[in-house]
């Protein structure tokens, strides 16, 4: 079983979608959610053990290096 981590990204905070939960509100990347969740599910011997989101991280204007999701994926 080969094991992967998802890693959800957006630049901008109106990226995000606001979804409530109960009496809650959590951001969400739902659509890139859906996509990676596709593509594994095609891959019957890969399992999604992890998923992170950045959100309002630049990709452009951070280094790789200094993202903590990436450091954190790299762990």
């Amino acid at each position: 079983m080969k094991r992967v981590y998802a890693l959800y990204r957006v630049s901008t905070a109106k990226q995000v979608d606001r979804v409530v939960y109960g009496n809650s509100t959590k951001d969400e990347i739902p659509m890139q959610k859906i996509a990676c969740r596709e593509y594994v599910a095609t891959h019957p011997d890969w399992e999604i053990v992890d998923e992170i989101s950045e959100k309002g991280v630049s990709g452009y204007k951070i280094s790789t290096n200094a993202r903590d999701a990436i450091i954190e994926i790299k762990k």
